[in-house]
């Protein structure tokens, strides 16, 4: 009688093939660019077994694209393998921060302990929406409502767009250096300024993906200036250049509390879908033992009540 072999499928051979076939992971990096990461910062690219922990420089920030076997392999190796990556990291290299995203909530309960005692602290619960056809284009004009032109950025106005982020987010996540990176890298960054004061007070930007769709990367609006209806003319702005672009759908995201938003986007045709978390850790060791001080204060609160 003949055994039978069992047939099993063949190791991966290197890091990016480890990391396709991870279990729990997020990568959003192509083939091209994670190798060019590999070749360019190889001490970026942490291997441990099958589990693969990447950062890509962006903007700013140091994102994590990561692939582990499953929830056990995360807890026990995740921290090992952050610090060998931060260990490649300049100091001022991230002023925004090491940041990482969850695409899967069901493992949230899994995760999220080890990345809060490796000083990670959850910055955005978002929605994705897209948009499967694009409305029928309208004139690309830089005068969008009475008063309000949408301007293209310029470097100069990098101050600018930083302090609107300030203002109109909990936690802001640019610099006036990460602003200008920005200006610099975006399809298209406008900025919407008041004429009669001569005061940015918004800004747009967009980009587009490989899959013919375009991104609305930001849309802000201060304040002071909202519920006028300037947020879903400079959407409409945006929609229309991707369909001038010759681009077919379009996707965003939204904090999954905020309901004005929701409801513009539902009010296009936006359709939601993904739903995610954004985490964030700082570089600087200061910052950091902030961090886990304030955990371990909050812990303590909570053990005394």
């Amino acid at each position: 009688m003949k055994q039978i072999r069992r047939l099993e499928n063949p190791a991966p051979r290197d890091a990016y093939a480890k990391a396709r076939r991870g279990l729990l992971r997020h990568l959003s990096l192509s083939e091209e660019e994670f190798r060019a990461l590999q070749d360019e910062r190889p001490g970026l690219v942490v291997v441990d077994g099958d589990a693969v922990l990447a950062g890509w420089p962006a903007s700013g920030a140091i994102n994590l694209q990561y692939a582990f076997p499953g929830h056990e392999a995360f807890a026990r190796q995740f921290p090992s393998m952050l610090q060998r990556l931060l260990s490649a990291i300049g100091s001022d290299e991230a002023p925004i921060g090491v940041c990482l995203r969850l695409t899967e909530r069901s493992a949230r309960a899994y995760v999220e302990p080890v990345l809060v005692a490796n000083a990670f602290e959850l910055v955005r619960e978002w929605w994705q929406m897209t948009l499967g056809e694009l409305p029928e284009g309208r004139q690309l004009i830089d005068e969008i409502a009475d008063g309000f032109v949408l301007r293209p950025a310029r470097v100069e106005g990098a101050d600018a767009i930083a302090e609107l982020d300030a203002v109109s987010f909990v936690i802001p996540s640019l610099t006036p250096g990460v602003a200008r990176e920005q200006i610099e890298r975006a399809a298209v960054l406008r900025v919407l300024e008041d004429t009669a004061r001569g005061r940015a007070i918004g800004y747009l930007q967009l980009d587009t993906q490989a899959t013919a769709r375009g991104y609305v990367s930001e849309l802000v609006v201060h304040p002071d200036y909202q519920r006028r209806g300037l947020g879903e003319t400079m959407l409409r702005w945006g929609l229309a250049w991707f369909r001038a672009q010759g681009l077919r759908e379009a996707a965003l995201t939204v904090n999954t509390d905020n309901a004005p938003a929701i409801a513009l986007y539902r009010k296009l045709g936006f359709v939601a879908g993904e739903i995610g978390l954004d985490y964030r850790r700082p570089i600087d060791e200061d910052e950091v033992r902030q961090v886990l001080e304030k955990r371990l204060g909050a812990h303590i609160r909570v053990r005394r009540r």
